[in-house]
């Protein structure tokens, strides 16, 4: 009967320190799918070797302005991956222009080392999307005073 209750018991254990480890490894694999989400960005598009002299063969950069937590102004410069998206724009970038641009992409590397895989391009971005709910009145009240 000892041996029962002991066996039982280190079973018990074991199971429930299996369990804690999986608990532990969950909040990993969801911060690797999180880098992985392609997302849309907003800035301008320069040469790295041509305007910003960071690279030593041509590549595109994008730079971003940011407001940090205190309201300055914070410029950000993003290194895109040479593929077939960036070398289609690179002719109108290159010796030194600037083109405002959205970049749909995905990042890639870790740190510094940090490249955006760029998959879209559009050299004509419209206005940034904003979240929320909108104050003021609704758009229905509008349609409604106008056929009376």
């Amino acid at each position: 009967m000892k041996t029962y209750k002991l066996i039982l018991t280190t079973l018990a254990i074991s199971v429930a320190m299996l369990s804690s480890n999986a608990d532990e490894k969950k909040p990993a694999v969801a911060k690797t799918d999180k880098a992985a989400k392609e997302r849309t960005v907003r800035g301008t598009l320069m040469c790295a070797k041509c305007t910003l002299k960071k690279t030593d063969a041509c590549q595109a950069a994008l730079e971003m302005k940011r407001k940090d937590k205190n309201g300055k102004e914070v410029a950000r410069v993003l290194l895109l991956k040479n593929n077939e998206a960036t070398k289609a724009i690179h002719s109108k970038i290159c010796k030194g222009q600037k083109v405002a641009v959205a970049v749909t992409g995905k990042l890639d590397g870790k740190g510094k080392s940090r490249v955006l895989v760029a998959s879209k391009i559009n050299d004509k971005p419209g206005p940034a999307k904003r979240g929320g709910k909108r104050k003021g009145k609704k758009l229905g009240a509008n349609k409604k005073k106008k056929e009376a």
